[in-house]
């Protein structure tokens, strides 16, 4: 939020770590525009990465970022919430948006300077709107459900190597599913009936955003529910209703959550971005080695928003929800944004996105900023 007196007194007594080096430097991905900082440089990983300068941008207009109130929000809540960012020099100003397409249209309005955002970011990476700078975390606990005692639950294993999956493409057809259009949901049901050689033209999606979704389908509305957390907990604990896909079984992809700004930004802000990023890597840090911390934040976050949990809730949400760290971001089998691209790829054969703007994702994938605030490289996907 906007600096005050009281957030910088509460910042003061606070301190914040940045994460360590880890390999090489890496460079900026072809074809994307060019990004200049100023001379100043951000605070350094311990053990690699740049000096700090002792600069700070306090008196800067506020980074204008935006998340949702999901898994991917909690490392910007509460370093939002402990004064990190005004400790490490830089003034942000968080916002709550219900949704992915609505942080899009804000940040294309001019409105929003970044983002932690999830799924809908494709569209913006496709038009030039923003780039990725980070991924900051998996949808682990994203699913579609069905209920118990749906003719579709005697449908199991019909698709190779999924034996857990459920489905047929003649009960399918002409099903209602309800999700939030335009939204992460619609695409894994996309991907889902697409197994079973079924389109968007054979079933029926009924918009709704999560919480009336759940509660509708809770009440006998819809015949599938593509959902997340805290809802989907709620149902497996009723025990009316089943997993019919997990995420990766209904995607075969690891559906990641990620950081992006408008290339403006990057240009003419590029060291409060690095700066930004070194505490958000510092609190997946400090909540991975530290899982008390991670789910009393979970806890107070998801609370905040009006979804009240319990602690079961939040240790089925960190078990299934993978949080990236230097660890993660610095290892030959990692490439950011490589899930984001097949989300690309695969909207290029349905028309949700122009076939001739699928390769503009990856060629706004800018990961040279997080490898110089790690002092190692991260790779980006590339083609």
């Amino acid at each position: 939020m906007k600096n005050s007196i009281l957030r910088k007194a509460l910042a003061m007594g606070l301190a914040a770590m940045l994460v360590a080096g880890c390999g090489k430097t890496g460079g900026a991905p072809a074809e994307t525009p060019g990004t200049s900082g100023t001379t100043d440089t951000a605070p350094a990983a311990d053990g690699g990465g740049e000096e700090s300068t002792g600069t700070d941008y306090l008196d800067n207009e506020p980074l204008r970022i935006a998340t949702m109130p999901h898994q991917m929000g909690i490392t910007l809540y509460y370093a939002d919430k402990m004064g990190l960012f005004e400790q490490a020099g830089i003034n942000v100003e968080m916002s709550m948006f219900v949704g992915g397409a609505a942080i899009n249209e804000a940040i294309g309005a001019g409105e929003l300077d970044g983002a932690i955002s999830g799924l809908a970011s494709v569209y913006a990476l496709s038009n030039g709107l923003v780039r990725m700078v980070g991924e900051v975390d998996t949808a682990g606990t994203d699913c579609l459900m069905i209920r118990a005692d749906s003719p579709l639950a005697a449908e199991k294993g019909n698709i190779e190597g999924k034996p857990d999956m459920y489905g047929s493409a003649e009960l399918l057809k002409g099903q209602e599913l309800i999700c939030q259009v335009g939204q992460a949901n619609q695409f894994y049901f996309t991907k889902y009936i697409s197994q079973f050689g079924l389109t968007e033209n054979d079933i029926n999606f009924v918009n709704m955003e999560d919480a009336a979704g759940a509660q509708a389908f809770m009440s006998g509305e819809g015949d599938m529910i593509g959902t997340k957390m805290p809802y989907m907990y709620e149902m497996l604990k009723d025990g009316g209703y089943i997993i019919a896909a997990s995420v990766g079984d209904a995607t075969d992809i690891l559906i990641k959550d990620c950081v992006i700004f408008t290339p403006e930004i990057l240009e003419t802000r590029r060291e409060e971005v690095k700066i930004f990023l070194s505490v958000i890597y510092d609190v997946n840090e400090q909540f991975a080695a530290d899982e008390e911390l991670r789910a009393q934040t979970i806890n107070e976050f998801f609370a905040e928003n009006g979804k009240e949990v319990v602690d079961e809730q939040v240790a089925y949400e960190m078990e299934h929800c993978m949080l990236f760290t230097k660890d993660t971001l610095c290892t030959d089998d990692y490439f950011m944004g490589d899930g984001m691209q097949s989300v690309a790829d695969f909207y290029g054969t349905t028309g949700a996105i122009d076939p001739d703007r699928v390769d503009n994702v990856y060629k706004n994938y800018d990961s040279s900023l997080l490898s110089e605030v790690l002092g190692g490289e991260v790779k980006a996907f590339s083609k």
